[in-house]
C-alpha cells in the first residue's frame, strides 16, 4: 500500500488543536491504515550505510531534523534520552538530517551532545521527500512488521513516560 500523504498528513493535523490545549506532553498520533514505511538507505556521519531492512523485527523511531531548526535543536538530547531509555526493549531510535553537510552536522553535535543516538544524512532530501515530511521536526514510529503506525510533526518531550510507553507498545 502506498502512503496516501492527504490521509497521512491529515491524521496529524487533526490531532493539533486539541492535544496543545493538554497540560501534559504531546503524545504520538496514531497513523490510519497499513502503510508501509518507505525504504531508505542512508549514511550516518562515520560513512557507515544504514538501511530500514536493518532495522527490520523491531519497533523504530524516526526522526527527521536539520541544524537550522531550533525546535529540532532543542529536543536533540531528549531524542537521544529516549534512545537510551527504550534501547534495552529492543527499540532503535534514528535522527535523520534533511540537507545538512556532515561538517555542519558535526560542528553542531560538538556543542550539542547526542551520546548513542545515530545520525543519519538525507542531503539530497529524497528520504524526506519518500516519507512526506512537511515540516521539522518530524517522527514516525515503525513496528517490527515495518508500518507506520505513530506519527509527530512538531515538537515532542521524548523524555515523556506516555511516549516511551506508545513505543514499547509496538513490541
Amino acid at each position: 500500500m502506498t502512503i496516501s500523504r492527504r490521509a497521512l498528513l491529515a491524521s496529524l493535523a487533526a490531532a493539533g488543536p486539541a492535544t496543545i490545549l493538554r497540560a501534559d506532553p504531546l503524545p504520538l498520533i496514531p497513523l490510519p491504515g497499513h502503510v508501509s514505511a518507505p525504504d531508505f538507505v542512508l549514511p550516518d556521519l562515520d560513512g557507515r550505510t544504514h538501511r530500514l531492512a536493518d532495522y527490520r523485527g523491531k519497533p523504530l523511531l524516526v526522526s527527521f531534523w536539520a541544524v537550522w531548526c531550533p525546535s529540532c535543536r532543542k529536543e536533540m538530547p531528549a531524542l537521544a534520552a529516549l534512545r537510551k531509555a527504550v534501547a534495552d526493549d529492543g527499540i532503535a531510535v534514528l535522527a535523520v538530517n534533511i540537507g545538512d553537510s556532515a561538517e555542519r552536522i558535526r560542528a553542531f553535535l560538538k556543542t550539542h551532545p547526542v551520546p548513542g543516538l545515530t545520525v543519519l544524512r538525507d542531503s539530497d532530501k529524497q528520504v524526506a521527500t519518500a516519507w512526506h515530511v512537511i515540516g521539522l521536526p518530524s517522527a514516525f514510529a515503525v513496528s517490527p512488521d515495518g508500518e507506520l503506525r505513530l506519527g509527530a510533526l512538531g515538537a515532542r518531550d521524548w523524555t515523556a513516560p506516555a511516549i516511551e510507553n506508545q513505543l514499547r507498545k509496538l513490541l
